[in-house]
């Protein structure tokens, strides 16, 4: 979705995959949180009964636990001639939604106006394993069916896109889903770099769906910075269109494999640095909370990867911010035509 700031496909500013609702938007609909309290507890089997999003001031310029760091990227402000860099000087925060499902800090998915349907659409998709390079190609279409895109007016989650603006449509709920180019070279063995590396661009890995997922933010046409679960309802998969292309945001409990209750969950896709994506249960078979993750929202311990059980880093999908990743602690292989692009001169 466009957001008014004249940026090219690509940019994490531009979109993120969904375009957040701001607070005065939210107040324009008449809505606003309640004081239900939402349940808690959850041990990473079945559906969570809410996710724990990220409160007002939530940095973004560092790599640290419960957040993302996206790399700073010069931007033009609209109507001048001065440009801002993202991270530094503006979005250097996230701001919490003020949607009606955001009940104390919490997302409660019992309140979400879930995007209706259940589209089924050619998925292509392929992993082919080299001796150093693991091929992923697909048309960007996952193996489950998906929500109606564009949104119909009768579904309650309508008001929320239709109010948002979006590039060449009448509005965001207008937007389709529609096959694209889906492809990147991974490492078959990845390696942990030095220091975490932030996050170049939209894309943060790609799902054994076939579908991808996208950095969990979301900014306005402010440039105010949101949990993307907690600004905007989803499909029952958690996910969405963003320029015809849908995406994620964290761990889809109803669309992806679950693997048997109370044991380790099984790997789900691969980041952007090669690293597997795992589910929320650890070798214990217990849900693996953020107290137990780094800064980039993984860990290394035995997992089956590469056809084998083996010490390594991955990443893991759960209930809490950022869900799946929040920097990359290998190095990010991003194919070109993901990468942002340098404002025009």
């Amino acid at each position: 979705m466009h957001v008014n700031l004249n940026h090219r496909r690509g940019k994490w500013a531009a979109g993120i995959g969904a375009v957040a609702l701001a607070t005065g938007l939210v107040a324009s609909l008449g809505f606003g949180a309640t004081s239900a309290n939402a349940a808690s507890g959850w041990d990473g089997n079945g559906a969570p009964t809410f996710l724990k999003t990220a409160p007002t001031g939530t940095p973004l310029g560092a790599p640290a636990k419960n957040t993302i760091w996206p790399c700073p990227y010069v931007i033009p402000i609209p109507g001048t001639n001065q440009t801002a860099t993202v991270g530094k000087t503006v979005a250097t925060q996230i701001t919490l939604a003020q949607t009606p499902w955001v009940v104390d800090g919490k997302v409660v998915l019992s309140k979400i106006e879930t995007v209706p349907g259940s589209v089924k659409m050619k998925s292509v998709f392929k992993v082919t394993n080299g001796k150093t390079t693991r091929h992923l190609q697909g048309n960007g279409i996952p193996n489950h069916p998906i929500g109606t895109f564009p949104i119909p007016q009768t579904s309650g989650s309508y008001k929320y896109y239709a109010a948002l603006p979006a590039e060449g449509y009448a509005n965001a709920a207008e937007i389709p889903v529609a096959p694209y180019d889906l492809k990147a070279d991974l490492p078959m063995n990845p390696k942990v770099s030095a220091t975490p590396n932030c996050i170049p661009a939209l894309m943060t890995g790609i799902a054994l769906t076939g579908g991808a997922w996208h950095v969990e933010a979301a900014p306005d046409s402010s440039l105010n910075v949101y949990d993307p679960n907690a600004a905007l309802p989803t499909d029952r998969c958690f996910g969405h269109p963003y320029a015809k292309e849908y995406h994620y945001h964290g761990y889809s409990w109803k669309c992806m494999e679950q693997g048997k209750a109370g044991e380790q969950s099984p790997l789900l896709g691969y980041a952007m640095d090669g690293f597997g994506i795992y589910g929320p249960r650890g070798a214990n078979g217990k849900l693996v909370t953020n107290a137990q993750l780094d800064v980039c929202h993984g860990m290394t311990s035995t997992v089956m990867f590469n056809g084998k059980m083996q010490k390594i880093y991955h990443y893991v999908l759960n209930n809490e911010y950022p869900y799946s990743i929040g920097c990359f602690r290998g190095t990010p292989h991003i194919p070109m035509n993901m990468m942002p692009q340098p404002p025009k001169q």
